[in-house]
């Protein structure tokens, strides 16, 4: 008899730890601070990687420095946009921003791609790659 009280002790413990509220708001806190629902936003982007060349347009961000992208075989087509105004400010961001694009350059689509946008900056054309859920 005194065994069987033991045992019922110790699961009614068990049972107690194994549903407290301390470790299951602790994960979902850590869950939706790595947890995206849509496209990633400016911000971030740019926690993420401060040093990012990013736009928006369309309502999706655009990130320049991607190594295959930059590799691909690519014909610029018909100007779609232009940068409209150059914001660091993260919260910021609305079509037509960039972080370092200068306002006024303009933003080509490629005809291989509907993926990859090319900007014509006085250095060079900059290859940036639409940053998506999925």
């Amino acid at each position: 008899m005194r065994e069987m009280i033991i045992y019922v002790v110790i699961c009614s413990f068990a049972l107690l730890i194994g549903c407290s509220k301390g470790p299951t708001r602790q994960i979902s806190e850590q869950q939706s601070e790595t947890n995206t629902i849509g496209n990633p936003t400016a911000q971030e982007v740019l926690r993420m990687d401060s040093n990012a060349n990013i736009f928006m347009y369309k309502d999706t961000i655009y990130n320049a420095g991607v190594p295959w992208v930059d590799e691909l075989k690519l014909t610029k087509d018909i100007q779609v946009t232009e940068i409209s105004h150059q914001s660091n400010d993260d919260k910021d961001f609305k079509n037509g921003t960039a972080n370092k694009l200068e306002g006024g350059t303009k933003i080509f689509r490629v005809k291989e791609r509907n993926d990859i946008l090319i900007a014509e900056t006085e250095k060079g054309d900059i290859r940036f790659y639409k940053l998506v859920e999925g």
